[in-house]
């Protein structure tokens, strides 16, 4: 039976994305995106390839989803992809910083701005759920992560001051250091550095930030548009 939500959820492969599509708990129907399937995600009833590196990609995966069908979109990405394990200036590639941009924040902009706009002709609610980083705050030593998550921070407060009168309702989460694919595939050292600035002196929990994203998704007021919220132990150094 179809329900009347659909959650998108970009970068459904990663932890948090395939964490999220695997909750028996959410109330709508779930199309997963990400660059290609690896997992089994049992919860979902729509999923499409997308490499965000590529325009002309975009375009036709926001042209595939089915917004005519539901009354209201919850959009939740968690595209996130380091592009050097630690910036060194003796071996700088800059080419990594275009590569690491382009995914985290000009293919995570482009495919959001238009799926709204393909929705708002239409006359679709939406919520847009971008989860961001610490790294917005502290910076990378993937210096393009780095600056990528700090301007998504700007796509929150753009897009809310632009669509707020439209029936599109646009937060931002920050999260700290978490238990993931990603933070494991960085030195331990710095995933201990990393542990060392939180208050709690520890990695945050999937489920802890998981259910943080489900409870601004589809139960936050829409009084918080536009706002950038932090999940992070107290890491801001």
């Amino acid at each position: 039976m179809q329900k009347n939500k659909l959650l998108i959820i970009l970068g459904v492969e990663g932890t948090l994305g395939s964490f999220l599509a695997n909750c028996d708990d959410i109330d709508a129907d779930i199309l997963g995106i990400d660059i290609h399937q690896t997992t089994n995600n049992k919860n979902l009833k729509y999923y499409f390839d997308c490499d965000f590196k590529e325009r002309n990609k975009i375009r036709e995966t926001i042209e595939k989803i089915p917004v005519e069908k539901y009354q209201k979109h919850l959009v939740v990405s968690c595209i996130g992809t380091f592009a050097e394990p630690t910036f060194n200036s003796t071996v700088f590639e800059e080419e990594k910083i275009y590569e690491s941009i382009q995914v985290n924040l000009i293919g995570t902009s482009h495919f959001v701005i238009g799926l709204l706009k393909k929705c708002l002709a239409k006359n679709i609610q939406n919520r847009v759920v971008i989860v961001g980083s610490a790294a917005a705050y502290v910076g990378s030593r993937d210096i393009g992560y780095g600056v990528a998550k700090a301007g998504l921070n700007g796509l929150v407060l753009s897009l809310s001051k632009s669509l707020s009168s439209k029936k599109a309702v646009i937060i931002g989460i920050n999260p700290g250091i978490f238990e993931s694919k990603m933070s494991k595939g960085v030195s331990v050292e710095r995933q201990n550095q990393a542990v060392e600035s939180t208050h709690i002196k520890r990695k945050g929990r999937i489920e802890e930030i998981a259910n943080f994203v489900k409870y601004v998704a589809f139960d936050a007021p829409d009084y918080l548009t536009g706002s950038i919220l932090n999940i992070n132990g107290g890491q801001y150094t």
